[in-house]
């Protein structure tokens, strides 16, 4: 009897003896079960969203979100449609596109205008490249790189800080909110990733990363940054770059991705430490915090890239298999030098690590002035965006600001008085130096002081730019009412006055 080859046997024959087409596959539905851990993941970052809206002070929209989720989701839908003819909930792009709005900002967007549709484009162009590098970009059945963090790496590097930037380290003072969200990271960070038998990579990245960081900072490493009042530099430096949100959300949420990050025990022990390495060498190369973020999340882009070669190259699970493998000839030097290679670049990169732009040179040594009592303000008032501001400006520190501004202001009266530029380098910089050198001698003014007002001012031109303070001083000069706000600057032991701005 003759059989029937069954792979031969492509459709089915019919009365006639005509082959007839077998009927397409029906159209399916796909709804996420309660337990997918995706659907955890998503109920993290957008508690986090929403807490970022009403406490936080996040400068994004809703529209923004909107546009981001819903370009990820509209993708995979259709992705998904042609490929399978089924109708799925397009979980794993809705994280994707949340991980986008939840890192992207463009510059502009007020906090409290909810529905700005202000670069909505920047953030569909960035959901759209994320989603299509999951299929575009793979390695054998998986994705080579965690989708939404190559899709911020390329609009960062692309378009630059002017158009798109990645959220702040720092979000905010001290409050309720923040603690929340913290406890939201975290809590939903450790259970998920316990979960997924995944915590080994985020507790080892941040050990490696956090300890990298101290040597940073340890080292006098800084950096400048739009929400700090000169570099964040020693102990903020450290906990800024390892404790803040954003990076426990990287940490837990972005580099234990399932489908991105390397399998295996041993293997994703040292993709955790190869990521941390990497972006902590490409972070000490950097002094603004838009460039060390964008270091940061680049760190990942490089060692995924080198994935499936680590995945080959690690060791095999089990106390034999790493035993083994560790005294297998050239291994045990090979891990040990790539160790030694990382640290050693960041070492070296903080061993020389130099003033970022934008601080001046040392204030030099200004003689003691003692204020007397008309010239003290006996009121001094701080602003919004003073108290808000890091860099620990409290009441106290502002009225050590405005008193220092009147000392400033009058060793400049003396200087101009006796053509003095080298005391008037003691107390000025940039504009308002050249102005004091410019003046011709003549008698020092007559001052009384009755109240100072400390804010800060931002440069609109620039929007990664430092914040600057501003000391507005009300009183008397030569016995007639008088006022004028100074821009201050940080010098090496005092902050010096670098513009004038009279009262109109």
């Amino acid at each position: 009897m003759t059989q029937l080859d069954p792979l031969r046997v492509i459709a089915p024959i019919d009365a006639s003896g005509a082959t007839a087409l077998a009927p397409p596959p029906a159209w399916t539905v796909r709804l996420p079960r309660p337990t997918d851990p995706r659907l955890h993941v998503a109920a993290c970052l957008l508690t986090v969203q929403f807490l970022g809206q009403v406490a936080l002070g996040f400068e994004l929209s809703v529209a923004q979100i909107l546009v981001s989720l819903g370009t990820a989701g509209l993708i995979e839908g259709m992705v998904t449609a042609r490929r399978e003819r089924a109708i799925a909930w397009p979980a794993s792009a809705l994280l994707t596109g949340n991980g986008v709005a939840l890192i992207l900002r463009v510059p502009g967007t007020e906090h409290g205008d909810w529905w700005s549709l202000k670069g909505w484009y920047v953030f569909a162009a960035t959901a759209a490249l994320a989603v299509l590098s999951k299929y575009a970009i793979r390695s054998g059945d998986r994705p080579l790189f965690n989708p939404s963090n190559l899709a911020l790496v390329a609009a960062f590097l692309i378009l630059g800080p002017g158009i798109a930037d990645p959220q702040d380290l720092w979000w905010g003072p001290w409050s309720i909110g923040l603690a929340l969200t913290y406890l939201v990271v975290l809590g939903g960070g450790l259970a998920i990733t316990r979960r997924l038998h995944l915590l080994r990579v985020s507790v080892t990245f941040w050990a490696v990363f956090a300890a990298l960081m101290a040597v940073l900072a340890l080292s006098g490493h800084s950096m400048t940054a739009r929400w700090h009042l000169g570099p964040v530099e020693g102990v903020d430096y450290w906990t800024t770059l390892a404790l803040s949100p954003e990076i426990l959300i990287f940490l837990f949420f972005m580099i234990t991705d399932p489908r991105t990050a390397a399998r295996g025990r041993s293997a994703s022990v040292l993709y955790a430490g190869a990521v941390a390495g990497t972006s902590a060498v490409l972070v000490s190369f950097q002094h603004t915090e838009y460039a060390t973020k964008v270091a940061l999340l680049a760190g990942l882009v490089v060692v995924c890239a080198f994935r499936p070669l680590l995945e080959r190259w690690a060791p095999p699970d089990g106390d034999e298999g790493l035993r083994a493998w560790l005294h297998s000839s050239g291994r045990r030097p090979a891990m040990l030098g790539l160790t030694a290679v990382a640290v050693l670049g960041v070492t070296i990169v903080a061993g020389s690590a130099v003033t970022p732009p934008g601080t001046t040179a040392d204030a030099g040594r200004r003689p003691d002035l003692q204020l007397r009592a008309e010239q003290v303000p006996d009121r001094v008032t701080m602003g919004a965006a003073a108290r808000e501001v890091g860099g620990a400006l409290d009441a106290a520190a502002a009225r050590d600001l405005a008193e220092e501004a009147v000392v400033d202001l009058l060793l400049a009266d003396r200087a101009v008085a006796a053509g003095d530029r080298e005391l008037a380098g003691t107390v000025a910089s940039g504009p308002w130096y050249r102005e004091l050198t410019d003046r011709s001698p003549s008698a020092a003014p007559e001052r009384t002081i009755r109240r100072a007002h400390v804010d800060v001012v931002r440069d609109l031109a620039d929007f990664q730019a430092t914040p600057r303070l501003s000391v507005e001083l009300r009183g008397t000069m030569n016995g007639a009412p008088w006022s004028s706000t100074y821009h201050l600057v940080r010098g090496d032991r005092a902050y010096l006055i670098e513009k004038e701005v009279p009262a109109p």
